[in-house]
């Protein structure tokens, strides 16, 4: 029986170059998953210690008596950061790319960490040149209408995170503290 050339089957050269191009695409999706697993299991585990780091700092200002205006809750040595529980509406909780000013709003409002979550010590200068892998920020106010309350927030920044949607993550807690 005389053969065809539309009864053949598919050669052995195009069923390779089919099992190459799909193998090719298949590995282009595993590693696009692969990295987003990743980078969210990392983000996850970095908001996770954020979360802790602001804890700390929540409670290190709640142990303050409600009246306290001069404990000093960093290690930076500058003059002026020895606030307390000072009121100050107008911080802001923005991440600083260096240290505030002298006379700011912010000065005694923020702290900065080493990548393990140790506080850096010393003047705000020496603190943020040695490099610093996370960033704390606060604000105190005191509740409109209400004598004897004090809200506190606190923010957290990560320096160093690889994010997915490419901005960092930023933990905020608040609390309220009474007389």
């Amino acid at each position: 029986m005389p053969s065809t050339n539309h009864d053949r089957g598919v050669s052995l050269v195009e069923t390779m170059i089919a099992v190459l191009v799909a193998f090719i695409v298949m590995s282009s999706v595993g590693a696009v998953v692969f990295s987003s697993m990743v980078a969210n299991k990392n983000q996850g585990t970095e908001v996770t210690r954020m979360t802790a780091l602001a804890q700390e700092k929540m409670e290190q200002l709640v142990r303050l008596g409600f009246s306290d205006t001069t404990t000093n809750t960093t290690l930076i040595s500058d003059s002026g950061w020895s606030i307390g529980l000072t009121s100050n509406a107008s911080t802001d909780l923005v991440q600083l790319s260096s240290c505030p000013t002298t006379g700011s709003a912010n000065v005694g409002y923020v702290d900065f960490l080493d990548n393990s979550g140790q506080a850096l010590a010393g003047t705000c200068d020496a603190a943020v040149a040695g490099g610093f892998g996370y960033q704390r920020r606060w604000r105190i106010t005191n509740v409109s209408g209400v004598t004897g309350l004090k809200q506190i927030s606190v923010a957290v920044y990560a320096r160093n995170v690889v994010t997915v949607s490419g901005a960092p993550p930023v933990v905020s807690l608040t609390t309220l503290k009474s007389q």
